[in-house]
């Protein structure tokens, strides 16, 4: 059967898999961060609407965009050295191995690119890519539970003024 982009259609239902990959600054290549059983991306807009009262009742006669942003929610359960670290605001000291140490809240924010790659069997496979992502304090960390530990980072996706543009998604229908 011929892929298809065209809706309704069931061959575009997803049953949601993919990996996440990070590159932080000084980085040659996208590190995978293991297991990320969540992964979203928020986009943003707010408006500044205008209303005229001509006829008495107010209208709304235009609305402009000012402001564009978008962030991203993942939730990892891989507890390496650079997970935490990027969830801490530090950088892992990793000259012993057995015995690393994280300098928490060592920055006061982490900048990334981030991949996330669509790996589902069914349905078309959507890859996203951001080639800045601003990791702030807002992730939360659970290694108490019973269930699996669970570390949850938020960022905040900025503006790539080299390619205008927040980032990009490509869909492979080819697999649908």
């Amino acid at each position: 059967m011929a892929p298809t982009t065209t809706s309704p259609n069931v061959d575009n239902y997803i049953v949601g898999k993919g990996k996440v990959s990070i590159k932080r600054p000084g980085d040659a290549v996208f590190i995978d961060v293991g297991n990320v059983p969540e992964f979203e991306f928020t986009p943003n807009i707010e408006k500044l609407d205008h209303f005229s009262s001509r006829a008495g009742i107010r209208s709304k006669d235009k609305s402009v965009v000012l402001e564009k942003s978008g962030s991203l929610r993942m939730v990892l359960e891989e507890f390496t050295p650079r997970n935490l670290a990027l969830a801490l605001l530090g950088t892992p000291d990793e000259s012993d191995p057995a015995a690393v140490t994280i300098d928490i809240m060592s920055e006061t924010s982490v900048t990334c690119a981030v991949k996330f790659e669509g790996t589902n069997e069914i349905g078309p496979k959507w890859s996203l890519e951001f080639p800045a992502v601003e990791f702030s304090p807002s992730a939360a960390l659970n290694p108490i539970s019973d269930e699996w530990g669970q570390i949850e980072i938020t960022g905040e996706v900025l503006y790539d003024e080299v390619n205008d543009r927040f980032g990009v998604a490509t869909g492979d229908f080819s697999a649908s």
